[in-house]
């Protein structure tokens, strides 16, 4: 399972000395659900529900939290290793395929794939089985979505009619995607590059590959999960260290979040009721759901 790869891996890269500090201003962090099991990917819809990706070697599972319910209720079941989710107007975009033996072998034989489901009828269409892993999923304004291969070099792209091109662009050990806001650039986590990167793609030339960010820390960090906010200000699951960073379009950088294990996914909400505007909203193989409140208005140390 992908969870016991990373665990291994994190063990085996000694710790950095040099520390990110912690964001500045009125921001309040909580833990809102325990013991939901392994999360691979997390989101906020509209209507304020926050919906999650996780599921194991089996099974896939897309289930749905609604504000003010002690559990959550099971969306939909798919193929094995529930992977990246995005937002195709009302329908998720959900990845499968999510799993070490897939990675492993996706950048010669792909055999993940992506989902579009219908969240009021708890159904599902195939858009793609070409993918080479599908762990990390971003939609551009465009209609064009990106997929990414943690343990190869292919990124995929999948057009609005579903013709995926496998290899679209090559970036190693890419992880959490999210297009910026604008649309022009991909962004993309570099999990295990030593130190972590956060990668720039050019959306109309996927050979424009530049680095946008570098970790100040060397050691555990292993960027998972990645997301922006309205000002084009990312968010970067710290994996190694249970922790979420921001990170401004000037490169500041502070910790937003932390005290979590293993944190895999990061999600902003833009919704008026439920899980709120405004909110950061993070999870991972620990089980555990955190809110932070006001993670949009924090602001950078100096």
């Amino acid at each position: 399972m992908l969870s016991t790869f990373l665990a291994f891996v994190l063990t085996a890269i000694p710790a950095s000395a040099e520390e990110v500090s912690d964001c500045v201003g009125s921001y309040t962090q909580k833990t809102i659900y325990s013991d939901q099991g392994s999360i691979e990917n997390l989101t906020v819809g509209g209507g304020g529900v926050l919906y999650t990706s996780g599921g194991d070697e089996n099974q896939g599972l897309l289930k749905a939290f609604t504000r003010g319910r002690a559990e959550p209720r099971v969306v939909v079941t798919g193929k094995p290793g529930g992977g990246g989710v995005a937002w195709d107007g009302k329908r998720l975009l959900w990845g499968y395929g999510d799993l070490f033996a897939n990675g492993s072998t996706g950048d010669v034989n792909p055999t993940a794939g992506l989902y579009s489901v219908n969240l009021a009828k708890g159904t599902k269409r195939l858009v793609s089985d070409r993918l080479g892993m599908a762990n990390g999923i971003a939609r551009g304004k465009d209609g064009y979505v990106y997929a990414s291969n943690n343990l190869g070099l292919k990124l995929d792209r999948v057009a609005p009619d579903g013709t995926t091109v496998n290899g679209w662009a090559s970036l190693g050990s890419a992880n959490g995607l999210t297009v910026g806001k604008n649309g022009r650039y991909l962004y993309a986590n570099q999990m295990f590059e030593s130190p972590s990167k956060i990668a720039r793609i050019d959306t109309r030339n996927p050979a424009r590959v530049s680095t946008y960010f570098t970790s100040p820390e060397d050691g555990n960090v292993l960027f998972d999960g990645l997301t922006h906010d309205g000002r084009n200000n990312l968010y970067a699951a710290v994996f190694g260290k249970g922790e979420v960073w921001k990170l401004s379009p000037s490169r500041q950088v502070c910790v937003i979040a932390s005290g979590l294990s293993q944190t895999t996914s990061v999600a902003i909400s833009a919704a008026r009721k439920g899980f709120r505007a405004g909110n950061l909203y993070a999870s991972g193989f620990d089980g555990k759901i955190v809110q932070v409140s006001g993670a949009t208005r924090a602001g950078f140390p100096g």
